[in-house]
């Protein structure tokens, strides 16, 4: 879950900062309020690829940070703290912190302070956030979630989880002796 996300020259904000609540969460407001701007904001921090134009008029950067909540007891967030840990960036079970900074030239993205490359990134984003807008791309259309929603919606997930073998694993069991 999304907590906190710190905006700086992005766009037309100069600075922000959104505390987010558990559940579901709305923006709304009148056409030109910024929502947009938020929402593309997000999606810096889900891997979107992003140009020089985002950095706010007359400023040399533009920065994003998303704090996100990892439910160690959730057997939805475990294929997460599984790729976080393959690439040794699970420092802390419960928090992951999301960074982009795009200048003129180039962006850099980082997680847990490590400099990552944009389709990990894209990888972890896939996990983090789903956004539900006007053109947007949905998870439902995503196969790979479906069996994720039955299993959620049976109550099911942690179960599977204890049944299911982890790629790491999978990798060793796979391996001739």
């Amino acid at each position: 879950m999304l907590l906190e996300l710190r905006i700086r020259d992005f766009a037309i904000i100069e600075e922000l900062t959104v505390a987010w609540e558990p559940g579901l969460n709305v923006l709304t407001g009148e056409t030109g309020a910024g929502k947009s701007i938020i929402v593309d904001a997000v999606g810096a921090l889900l891997g979107d690829r992003l140009g020089p134009e985002v950095v706010r008029a007359g400023q040399q950067r533009a920065s994003v940070e998303g704090i996100f909540s990892l439910d160690r007891h959730s057997a939805a967030a475990q294929p997460l703290r599984e790729l976080l840990t393959s690439h040794e960036l699970l420092e802390d079970d419960d928090q992951l912190i999301v960074a982009r900074e795009i200048t003129r030239g180039r962006s850099v993205a980082r997680l847990n302070g490590r400099a990552v490359a944009l389709s990990l990134l894209q990888q972890v984003g896939q996990h983090l956030v789903d956004v539900h807008g006007q053109s947007q791309h949905l998870s439902l259309l995503r196969p790979r979630e479906h069996l994720d929603y039955l299993d959620r919606y049976a109550g099911l997930l942690d179960a599977r989880q204890r049944w299911t073998i982890s790629p790491t694993a999978r990798r060793a069991s796979s391996r001739p002796a």
